[in-house]
């Protein structure tokens, strides 16, 4: 009986440590702000922003 309970223990134990891992935050670069930013930096990094125009 002892065993059981431990087996199921341990089953909740590293289920809720998936669950938790998993629905961690995402990172900057996934999220909205983040990706406006990437996309602001690559045009005018690269000659592409429709303000400025190419860079030479």
């Amino acid at each position: 009986m002892a065993k059981c309970k431990t087996m199921k223990t341990l089953a909740l134990v590293l289920l809720a440590s998936v669950l938790f891992l998993a629905c961690g935050p995402k990172s900057y670069s996934d999220t909205a702000i983040g990706k406006r930013k990437w996309k602001y930096y690559n045009q005018t990094q690269y000659g592409l922003h429709p303000k400025k125009g190419p860079n030479p």
